[in-house]
Protein backbone atom coordinates (compact mmCIF):
# COMPACT_ATOMS: atom_id res chain seq x y z
CA UNK A 1 0.00 0.00 0.00
CA UNK A 2 2.76 2.28 0.77
CA UNK A 3 4.32 1.69 -2.16
CA UNK A 4 1.41 2.15 -4.53
CA UNK A 5 0.72 5.21 -2.74
CA UNK A 6 3.75 7.28 -3.38
CA UNK A 7 4.46 5.25 -6.67
CA UNK A 8 7.78 4.24 -5.94
CA UNK A 9 7.46 0.57 -5.22
CA UNK A 10 8.15 -1.17 -1.67
CA UNK A 11 11.68 -1.06 -1.84
CA UNK A 12 11.64 2.73 -3.29
CA UNK A 13 8.94 3.92 -0.19
CA UNK A 14 11.18 2.09 2.23
CA UNK A 15 14.39 3.67 1.18
CA UNK A 16 12.84 7.40 1.63
CA UNK A 17 11.17 6.57 5.06
CA UNK A 18 14.71 5.52 6.35
CA UNK A 19 15.76 8.78 4.63
CA UNK A 20 13.69 10.76 6.34
CA UNK A 21 14.56 8.54 9.83
CA UNK A 22 18.66 9.65 9.01
CA UNK A 23 17.44 13.47 8.22
CA UNK A 24 15.87 13.30 11.62
CA UNK A 25 19.11 12.09 13.15
CA UNK A 26 21.26 14.77 10.70
CA UNK A 27 18.78 17.76 12.40
CA UNK A 28 19.12 16.36 15.75
CA UNK A 29 22.98 16.28 15.03
CA UNK A 30 23.24 19.82 13.44
CA UNK A 31 20.29 21.87 14.59
CA UNK A 32 18.87 20.55 17.61
CA UNK A 33 22.41 20.48 18.62
CA UNK A 34 23.30 24.06 17.89
CA UNK A 35 19.78 25.46 19.98
CA UNK A 36 20.57 22.98 22.77
CA UNK A 37 24.03 24.58 23.21
CA UNK A 38 22.81 28.16 22.97
CA UNK A 39 19.91 27.50 25.74
CA UNK A 40 22.14 25.27 27.99
CA UNK A 41 25.60 27.44 28.15
CA UNK A 42 24.11 28.42 31.20
CA UNK A 43 23.54 26.27 34.49
CA UNK A 44 20.05 26.98 34.32
CA UNK A 45 18.63 24.61 31.81
CA UNK A 46 19.86 21.09 32.10
CA UNK A 47 21.32 19.78 28.45
CA UNK A 48 19.57 16.58 28.60
CA UNK A 49 16.04 18.30 29.54
CA UNK A 50 16.51 20.23 27.05
CA UNK A 51 17.14 17.09 24.52
CA UNK A 52 14.25 15.94 26.23
CA UNK A 53 11.83 19.08 25.35
CA UNK A 54 13.15 20.00 22.12
CA UNK A 55 12.85 16.31 20.94
CA UNK A 56 9.27 16.40 22.00
CA UNK A 57 8.68 19.54 20.16
CA UNK A 58 9.55 18.20 17.13
CA UNK A 59 7.22 15.31 17.42
CA UNK A 60 4.00 16.97 18.05
CA UNK A 61 4.35 20.00 17.33
CA UNK A 62 3.35 19.61 13.44
CA UNK A 63 0.48 18.14 14.49
CA UNK A 64 -1.13 21.18 16.33
CA UNK A 65 -0.16 23.70 13.90
CA UNK A 66 -0.75 21.85 10.78
CA UNK A 67 1.49 21.34 7.67
CA UNK A 68 1.83 24.91 5.72
CA UNK A 69 5.60 24.30 5.76
CA UNK A 70 5.60 20.60 4.99
CA UNK A 71 3.22 21.71 1.63
CA UNK A 72 5.17 23.95 0.34
CA UNK A 73 8.62 21.50 0.75
CA UNK A 74 6.36 18.69 -0.82
CA UNK A 75 4.64 20.62 -3.75
CA UNK A 76 5.60 24.35 -3.29
CA UNK A 77 8.87 24.18 -4.94
CA UNK A 78 8.35 21.43 -7.22
CA UNK A 79 5.50 19.57 -9.16
CA UNK A 80 6.31 16.04 -7.41
CA UNK A 81 3.09 15.27 -8.04
CA UNK A 82 4.41 14.40 -11.58
CA UNK A 83 5.48 10.92 -13.22
CA UNK A 84 9.08 10.51 -11.76
CA UNK A 85 8.20 13.01 -8.82
CA UNK A 86 8.88 10.56 -5.94
CA UNK A 87 11.73 9.29 -7.26
CA UNK A 88 12.90 13.05 -7.77
CA UNK A 89 12.33 14.02 -4.90
CA UNK A 90 13.98 10.40 -2.90
CA UNK A 91 16.96 11.80 -4.99
CA UNK A 92 16.97 15.75 -3.40
CA UNK A 93 16.90 14.33 0.28
CA UNK A 94 19.68 12.04 -0.23
CA UNK A 95 21.98 14.39 -2.26
CA UNK A 96 21.11 17.32 1.39
CA UNK A 97 22.02 14.88 3.48
CA UNK A 98 24.93 13.74 2.00
CA UNK A 99 26.35 17.53 1.55
CA UNK A 100 24.84 18.35 5.18
CA UNK A 101 27.55 15.24 5.80
CA UNK A 102 30.07 16.83 4.23
CA UNK A 103 30.12 20.20 5.19
CA UNK A 104 29.84 19.20 9.00
CA UNK A 105 33.20 17.13 8.93
CA UNK A 106 34.77 19.95 7.28
CA UNK A 107 34.06 22.18 10.20
CA UNK A 108 31.44 24.15 8.29
CA UNK A 109 28.13 23.86 10.32
CA UNK A 110 25.53 24.38 8.01
CA UNK A 111 21.78 24.58 7.83
CA UNK A 112 19.78 21.27 6.82
CA UNK A 113 16.82 23.53 5.43
CA UNK A 114 19.35 25.21 3.14
CA UNK A 115 20.47 21.64 1.86
CA UNK A 116 16.77 20.54 1.74
CA UNK A 117 15.94 23.35 -0.23
CA UNK A 118 19.02 23.67 -2.82
CA UNK A 119 18.38 19.88 -3.64
CA UNK A 120 15.03 19.75 -4.11
CA UNK A 121 14.86 22.79 -7.04
CA UNK A 122 17.93 20.74 -8.15
CA UNK A 123 16.56 17.22 -8.05
CA UNK A 124 13.34 19.24 -10.36
CA UNK A 125 15.83 20.75 -12.51
CA UNK A 126 17.66 17.80 -13.39
CA UNK A 127 14.50 15.11 -13.56
CA UNK A 128 12.70 18.10 -15.24
CA UNK A 129 10.20 18.77 -13.74
CA UNK A 130 7.89 21.91 -13.31
CA UNK A 131 9.87 24.50 -10.64
CA UNK A 132 7.65 26.96 -8.99
CA UNK A 133 10.03 29.74 -9.53
CA UNK A 134 7.99 32.52 -7.87
CA UNK A 135 7.94 30.06 -4.51
CA UNK A 136 11.40 29.52 -5.28
CA UNK A 137 12.48 33.02 -5.15
CA UNK A 138 10.05 33.93 -1.83
CA UNK A 139 11.97 30.94 0.01
CA UNK A 140 14.98 31.90 -0.95
CA UNK A 141 14.40 35.90 -0.33
CA UNK A 142 13.07 34.44 3.32
CA UNK A 143 15.53 32.39 3.74
CA UNK A 144 18.05 35.73 3.41
CA UNK A 145 15.47 38.39 5.31
CA UNK A 146 15.03 36.24 8.45
CA UNK A 147 18.50 35.68 10.08
CA UNK A 148 19.54 39.56 9.10
CA UNK A 149 15.83 40.68 10.95
CA UNK A 150 16.81 38.15 13.56
CA UNK A 151 20.24 39.82 13.91
CA UNK A 152 18.66 43.28 13.88
CA UNK A 153 15.86 43.22 16.07
CA UNK A 154 18.35 41.16 18.43
CA UNK A 155 20.36 44.56 17.91
CA UNK A 156 17.45 46.09 18.79
CA UNK A 157 16.27 44.19 21.59
CA UNK A 158 19.67 44.69 23.45
CA UNK A 159 20.35 48.48 22.85
CA UNK A 160 16.55 49.13 24.13
CA UNK A 161 17.84 46.73 27.54
CA UNK A 162 20.83 49.00 27.94
CA UNK A 163 18.77 52.19 27.77
CA UNK A 164 16.28 51.62 29.76
CA UNK A 165 18.47 49.08 32.45
CA UNK A 166 16.10 47.36 33.84
CA UNK A 167 16.86 45.69 37.28
CA UNK A 168 18.98 42.41 37.27
CA UNK A 169 16.46 39.76 37.53
CA UNK A 170 16.28 37.41 40.90
CA UNK A 171 17.92 33.81 40.05
CA UNK A 172 14.05 32.42 39.92
CA UNK A 173 12.94 34.47 36.90
CA UNK A 174 15.93 34.14 35.24
CA UNK A 175 15.05 30.96 35.47
CA UNK A 176 11.70 31.12 34.43
CA UNK A 177 12.89 33.23 31.29
CA UNK A 178 15.32 30.94 30.09
CA UNK A 179 13.09 28.42 30.53
CA UNK A 180 10.32 30.29 28.69
CA UNK A 181 12.42 31.06 25.84
CA UNK A 182 13.42 27.90 25.11
CA UNK A 183 10.35 26.47 25.06
CA UNK A 184 8.96 29.18 23.07
CA UNK A 185 12.12 28.55 20.47
CA UNK A 186 11.83 24.55 20.30
CA UNK A 187 7.21 25.22 19.61
CA UNK A 188 9.29 27.72 16.30
CA UNK A 189 11.23 25.04 15.71
CA UNK A 190 8.62 22.21 15.56
CA UNK A 191 6.29 24.60 13.50
CA UNK A 192 9.24 25.15 10.77
CA UNK A 193 12.27 23.27 10.77
CA UNK A 194 10.21 19.98 11.82
CA UNK A 195 8.11 20.06 9.02
CA UNK A 196 10.73 19.51 6.77
CA UNK A 197 10.49 15.99 7.98
CA UNK A 198 6.88 15.69 8.04
CA UNK A 199 7.06 16.60 4.07
CA UNK A 200 9.46 13.39 3.70
CA UNK A 201 7.26 10.88 5.66
CA UNK A 202 4.21 11.70 4.01
CA UNK A 203 5.67 11.22 0.45
CA UNK A 204 7.61 8.25 1.67
CA UNK A 205 3.93 6.82 3.23
CA UNK A 206 1.69 8.22 0.75
CA UNK A 207 0.22 11.05 2.70
CA UNK A 208 0.83 13.79 -0.01
CA UNK A 209 -1.43 13.05 -2.66
CA UNK A 210 -4.59 15.54 -1.23
CA UNK A 211 -2.31 17.85 0.78
CA UNK A 212 0.40 16.49 3.68
CA UNK A 213 -1.02 14.52 5.83
CA UNK A 214 0.51 13.62 9.41
CA UNK A 215 1.43 10.00 10.39
CA UNK A 216 1.67 9.95 13.97
CA UNK A 217 3.56 6.88 14.30
CA UNK A 218 6.25 8.72 11.45
CA UNK A 219 6.24 11.70 14.15
CA UNK A 220 7.33 9.30 16.58
CA UNK A 221 9.85 7.74 15.12
CA UNK A 222 11.11 10.64 13.90
CA UNK A 223 11.26 12.44 17.61
CA UNK A 224 12.83 9.53 18.83
CA UNK A 225 15.83 9.77 16.23
CA UNK A 226 16.09 13.33 16.63
CA UNK A 227 17.04 13.41 20.29
CA UNK A 228 20.38 10.69 19.97
CA UNK A 229 21.20 13.12 17.04
CA UNK A 230 21.15 16.04 19.32
CA UNK A 231 23.58 13.99 21.89
CA UNK A 232 25.74 12.73 19.05
CA UNK A 233 27.19 16.43 18.60
CA UNK A 234 25.90 18.86 21.23
CA UNK A 235 29.26 19.37 22.76
CA UNK A 236 30.97 19.97 19.54
CA UNK A 237 28.17 22.57 18.50
CA UNK A 238 28.73 24.24 21.64
CA UNK A 239 31.94 24.97 20.93
CA UNK A 240 32.04 25.98 17.31
CA UNK A 241 28.65 28.03 17.81
CA UNK A 242 28.39 29.20 21.40
CA UNK A 243 31.43 29.53 23.06
CA UNK A 244 33.62 30.61 19.87
CA UNK A 245 30.94 33.28 18.75
CA UNK A 246 30.44 34.84 22.05
CA UNK A 247 30.20 33.89 25.75
CA UNK A 248 26.49 33.21 26.21
CA UNK A 249 24.88 34.98 29.58
CA UNK A 250 21.66 34.33 30.81
CA UNK A 251 20.70 37.77 28.97
CA UNK A 252 22.35 36.81 26.51
CA UNK A 253 20.58 33.55 25.97
CA UNK A 254 16.55 35.21 26.83
CA UNK A 255 17.10 37.93 24.29
CA UNK A 256 18.14 35.32 21.57
CA UNK A 257 15.62 32.94 21.83
CA UNK A 258 12.87 35.19 21.75
CA UNK A 259 13.87 37.40 18.73
CA UNK A 260 15.06 34.26 16.75
CA UNK A 261 11.68 32.48 17.94
CA UNK A 262 9.59 35.46 16.68
CA UNK A 263 11.38 35.26 13.21
CA UNK A 264 10.60 31.81 12.58
CA UNK A 265 6.98 31.79 13.76
CA UNK A 266 6.24 34.66 11.20
CA UNK A 267 7.86 32.36 8.68
CA UNK A 268 5.91 29.48 9.67
CA UNK A 269 2.75 31.73 9.40
CA UNK A 270 3.12 32.11 5.88
CA UNK A 271 4.47 28.99 4.90
CA UNK A 272 7.94 29.51 4.01
CA UNK A 273 10.06 26.93 4.88
CA UNK A 274 13.53 28.68 6.89
CA UNK A 275 16.64 27.72 9.73
CA UNK A 276 16.09 28.36 12.98
CA UNK A 277 19.57 27.76 13.78
CA UNK A 278 20.34 30.78 11.22
CA UNK A 279 18.00 32.91 12.87
CA UNK A 280 19.58 31.93 16.54
CA UNK A 281 22.92 32.07 15.23
CA UNK A 282 22.31 36.23 13.52
CA UNK A 283 20.31 36.93 16.68
CA UNK A 284 23.40 35.71 18.92
CA UNK A 285 25.57 38.16 16.55
CA UNK A 286 22.94 40.81 16.34
CA UNK A 287 22.88 41.24 20.63
CA UNK A 288 26.68 40.33 20.98
CA UNK A 289 27.44 43.37 18.28
CA UNK A 290 25.65 45.58 20.65
CA UNK A 291 26.33 44.35 24.12
CA UNK A 292 29.85 43.08 23.34
CA UNK A 293 31.68 43.77 20.10
CA UNK A 294 34.89 42.75 21.42
CA UNK A 295 33.85 39.16 22.06
CA UNK A 296 32.64 38.73 19.02
CA UNK A 297 34.74 36.41 17.03
CA UNK A 298 34.67 37.26 13.72
CA UNK A 299 36.61 34.46 12.24
CA UNK A 300 33.91 31.67 13.39
CA UNK A 301 31.04 33.79 12.15
CA UNK A 302 32.61 34.14 8.78
CA UNK A 303 33.21 30.23 8.63
CA UNK A 304 29.41 29.88 9.02
CA UNK A 305 28.37 31.96 6.78
CA UNK A 306 30.53 30.46 4.03
CA UNK A 307 28.66 27.73 4.69
CA UNK A 308 25.51 29.41 4.69
CA UNK A 309 26.51 30.31 1.12
CA UNK A 310 27.93 27.39 -0.30
CA UNK A 311 25.39 25.01 0.73
CA UNK A 312 22.94 26.26 -1.53
CA UNK A 313 24.46 26.45 -4.83
CA UNK A 314 26.37 23.56 -4.17
CA UNK A 315 22.61 21.15 -3.35
CA UNK A 316 21.62 22.67 -6.64
CA UNK A 317 24.23 21.66 -8.46
CA UNK A 318 24.81 17.64 -7.11
CA UNK A 319 20.84 17.30 -7.11
CA UNK A 320 20.50 18.37 -10.80
CA UNK A 321 23.23 16.03 -11.85
CA UNK A 322 22.00 13.15 -9.60
CA UNK A 323 18.75 13.89 -11.05
CA UNK A 324 20.39 13.79 -14.78
CA UNK A 325 22.27 10.70 -13.98
CA UNK A 326 19.57 8.93 -12.63
CA UNK A 327 16.68 10.27 -15.18
CA UNK A 328 18.78 8.71 -18.09
CA UNK A 329 19.78 5.46 -16.21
Amino acid sequence: MMGEAVGLGVVGATLLFLLALAAALVSGSNDGATLVALNTRTTTIAPLRAVVVLSLFVAFTPMIVGTAVASTVAHGLVAFERTGGELAFLVAIACALGIVYLLSHRGLPTSVTLAITGSIVGAGIGFGLPVHWVTVVAVLLAGVVAPLTAALVGYLVAALEQRLRPPELSPRFRKLGEWTGFLVQSFAYGSNDAEKLVAIVAIALGLSVHGVQISIPGQLAVGLLFAPGILLSVQQMATKVSDRIMHVRSDTAIEVTVCAAGVVLLSSLLGYPISSTQAATAALVGVGARTAPRQLQWGQIGRIGVAWLVTLPLAVGVAAIAGLIVRLV
